[in-house]
């Protein structure tokens, strides 16, 4: 860790302080969003959200983010900038179409449906059978809590 590194404002709130306030960001704009669709197009709160987060990133990370910039041209590192361009496209994409079923269908259901893509990564590449077992429990609606199974 550099003298720089020590410093910086990220460093001083503990990591987990950092996963809740990015859960609550997310699902506080997704909120936040679904009730914009009365108002405007999915495809503008889309660009709204992604342009205001983007902001947001670039005025808390300004610093750290000119010199990864720098960085980036001293080294020509190219394939690494277009390996985080290809990131933003797909949460840009992913972030349209969950907005544009968000419009169309019940949250729950859309968000469901969200979901069951990355489970399904997790599951196919899992190496262990309980793992799939959990899966399975989990979508039949099984329940392991004693409160659950007294009803």
């Amino acid at each position: 860790m550099t003298s720089r590194d020590r410093h910086a404002p990220w460093t001083a709130v503990p990591p987990a302080a950092l996963v809740l306030t990015g859960i609550f960001s997310v699902q506080f704009g997704a909120g936040l969003a679904a009730r914009l669709f009365a108002q405007i197009a999915p495809a503008a709160v889309t660009g709204l959200r992604l342009w205001t987060a983007a902001a947001v990133m670039a005025i808390a990370g300004a610093r750290p983010l000119r010199t990864a910039l720098r960085g980036l041209m001293r080294q020509r590192a190219w394939r690494d900038a277009a390996v985080v361009a290809g990131f933003g496209l797909t949460l840009a994409v992913m972030n349209f179409s969950i907005y544009q079923s968000f419009a169309r269908i019940p949250l729950g259901i859309s968000v469901t449906v969200e979901f069951l893509g990355p489970l399904g990564v997790a599951v196919a590449s899992s190496r262990r059978l309980l793992d799939v077992l959990w899966v399975v429990l989990a979508g039949t609606g099984w329940r392991c809590s004693p409160a659950a199974a007294r009803r």
